[in-house]
């Protein structure tokens, strides 16, 4: 008969209450003859205790740890996944517990999506190195492409880890198939919609999920190219959603850039085969995510067209700062369309009327000298 732990039993006793308040008390405190790590675990529990003293103790021994010791909790493998969660927020702002955090085998996935959603740059870049956990959970890379630190590159491995785990995985699905299906000898990678119908839900699902903005559009349309490809789209997971928005042909570009989750959408951007005049319709679209609007306005590439620079200044889900900047590269026609644009914000149509203006305001005569 294995002997009982005595840490393991006060543990216990906490966490059914019936341990008695004097040991709580002294738990709060930091009193016992325990190790750091225990008393920290313990202090950790009784921040639920039912007596608000012994609480407000234990949230008071807890604050005033300093990173040094947190650090030595967190290098621990035996630390308990509870305990790592506790301190995930201040990780999140403390680059080395971070590294701590972020390789500890027992780090709930609650604690690293609050690194990935909450980390700087630095701790991105952590979180993302370990690839294998990135692989396995995908709320993670949901929180990643929510955080505003995140770097372009940063995003760009993003999509590319995307990429390459569907591909690996559809690969090893298709194989599967051609080996219990005696008949099928090509071995030429079946195509995406196939593929999304082998693929279990859960596999490469590492992006929240998503929906097409205003789908009744798409499923009335006349035209037949366009129903076929958003009946293709809705078999998609998110991740395949990601990975055809790059690859995909027109149809799929112009459905999947309506998409909710940016990360689909932005993909779009990323279509080598796409043209002006699909950024010229992107631009003056309602139905999708701000993001992609911003990031047309970033690229030279389109922001130099005078028709996609006055369709972004005239769509009122244009954020604000690009639409700003290109007013003044209006032609005086178009400002004064803005100007009438009860859609778009005052301050960019006060913006445009003072433009235009300045441009139309007759010169003032020269005085002549006496």
């Amino acid at each position: 008969m294995s002997e009982v732990d005595p840490f393991e039993e006060i543990v216990s006793r906490i966490q059914e209450g019936r341990a008695p308040k004097p040991l709580r008390a002294a738990a709060a405190r930091g009193a016992l003859p325990l190790p750091r790590p225990a008393l920290i675990r313990l202090q950790i529990l009784l921040l639920a205790d039912a007596d608000a003293g012994i609480a407000a103790a234990a949230k008071s021994e807890l604050d005033r740890l300093e990173a040094e010791a947190i650090r030595e909790v967190l290098g621990e493998r035996g630390t308990p996944a509870a305990v790592l969660a506790f301190f995930a927020r201040r990780a999140a702002r403390d680059e080395t517990l971070a590294e701590r955090l972020a390789f500890h085998p027992a780090a709930p996935v609650e604690a690293l999506g609050l690194l990935a959603a909450t980390g700087s740059a630095a701790v991105v870049e952590l979180v993302l190195t370990n690839e294998e956990r990135l692989l396995a959970e995908p709320l993670l890379v949901e929180r990643l492409m929510t955080n505003p630190a995140l770097r372009t590159d940063q995003r760009a491995r993003i999509l590319e880890l995307l990429e390459r785990l569907t591909r690996t995985e559809l690969r090893r699905r298709a194989e599967e198939r051609r080996s219990a299906d005696a008949g099928a000898e090509t071995d030429s990678e079946p195509p995406i919609e196939e593929l999304a119908r082998m693929l279990e839900v859960d596999v490469g699902e590492l992006l929240s999920a998503s929906q097409i903005m205003g789908a009744e559009e798409f499923e009335e349309s006349d035209d037949p190219l366009i129903r076929d490809a958003f009946r293709r789209i809705l078999r998609l997971n998110t991740a395949q959603k990601a990975i055809l928005a790059m690859r995909g042909g027109r149809e799929e570009r112009q459905i999947l850039v309506r998409d909710s989750n940016r990360t689909v959408a932005l993909g779009v951007l990323k279509n080598g085969r796409l043209t002006e005049p699909e950024v010229e319709s992107m631009a003056k679209m309602r139905s999708i995510h701000a993001e992609v609007l911003r990031e047309i306005g970033r690229a030279r590439e389109w922001s130099r067209s005078a028709n996609i620079v006055t369709s972004l200044v005239n769509n009122p889900h244009t954020p604000q700062d690009v639409a700003m900047n290109f007013v003044n590269r209006l032609s005086n026609h178009d400002l004064k369309v803005v100007t009438m644009n009860r859609d778009i914000p005052e301050l960019i149509r006060r913006m445009a009327k003072r433009t235009l203006d300045t441009r139309t305001q007759p010169a003032r005569p020269l005085k002549k000298k006496k």
